[in-house]
């Protein structure tokens, strides 16, 4: 499995885009989150691995939560694959699936509505979340098929519905833990995978770099860091942070 790492920044960061990936799985690439500024991610990711991501290719979005930082991009993967897919001749074009848990989705048309409802002001919407994406709802505890890959969801401690993630293809499973506070329970839950990526947002409802150096030296040798802020100082305990640009080659040991 590979997976490339597009942003590693929290909510606040000015140096980062939102943590976020893309994981290439058996029937194309899969989005985990979709930051603000997600085609500019997608292409300098792109261009510092030397691995093309093609922005019409990647038809499936796994949206974890509704904060900003990582559901920001949607309305320009909506719009773009409705209005400039290649080969529609004016026709809009194919939906991209979104998955996220259903209290996600139930809101997340709340948050594009009044940029994508084409109302022009008057109280009568033309479109409708339906109309950009295809929903498909992620099952707290259980497996959906997403591009090929099985994919598991969990929810985490953080305010807001918010789901951690298992993604499992023909030769690796990634860990990703989303935005969430420090939880062993979850830690080991993602500890079925070859590969956690964690956050490390050192702030109120996020994990701090002190709770995650309390883990086992297997486990955090197993981890890799993301969404941390932009002035926290250097990081210990032998943990390691994630580049944005990075391609992670996942691969099971059995």
């Amino acid at each position: 499995m590979d997976v490339l790492i597009t942003g590693t920044g929290d909510a606040f960061s000015s140096r980062h885009h939102g943590s976020s990936s893309l994981v290439r799985g058996p029937g194309g690439w899969i989005a985990i989150d979709c930051p603000g500024g997600v085609l500019r991610a997608w292409r300098e990711a792109s261009e510092t691995s030397g691995c093309h991501v093609d922005p019409f290719e990647v038809q499936d979005i796994i949206l974890t939560h509704l904060h900003g930082d990582h559901c920001g991009g949607l309305e320009t993967i909506g719009f773009m694959f409705r209005y400039m897919h290649p080969g529609t001749e004016g026709e809009p074009g194919p939906r991209p699936r979104l998955h996220a848990l259903p209290e996600v989705l139930e809101r997340t048309w709340e948050r594009l509505a009044p940029a994508m409802d084409g109302s022009r002001g008057t109280s009568s919407p033309v479109h409708e979340l339906e109309t950009y994406f295809e929903p498909c709802p992620l099952i707290d505890g259980g497996t959906v098929d997403v591009a090929g890959c099985r994919v598991e969801a969990r929810r985490t401690s953080h305010g807001i519905p918010t789901a951690a993630l298992l993604v499992a293809g023909p030769d690796g499973c990634l860990g990703w833990s989303s935005d969430t506070e420090f939880d062993p329970e979850l830690v080991n839950w993602l500890m079925a995978s070859d590969c956690i990526v964690h956050e490390c947002g050192e702030g109120p409802k996020h994990t701090t770099s002190d709770e995650l150096a309390t883990l086992p030296e297997e486990v955090r040798s197993c981890m890799r860091l993301m969404h941390r802020p932009d002035s926290a100082p250097p990081i210990g305990h032998g943990l390691s942070l994630l580049e944005e640009g990075e391609l992670l080659r996942i691969r099971s040991d059995a």
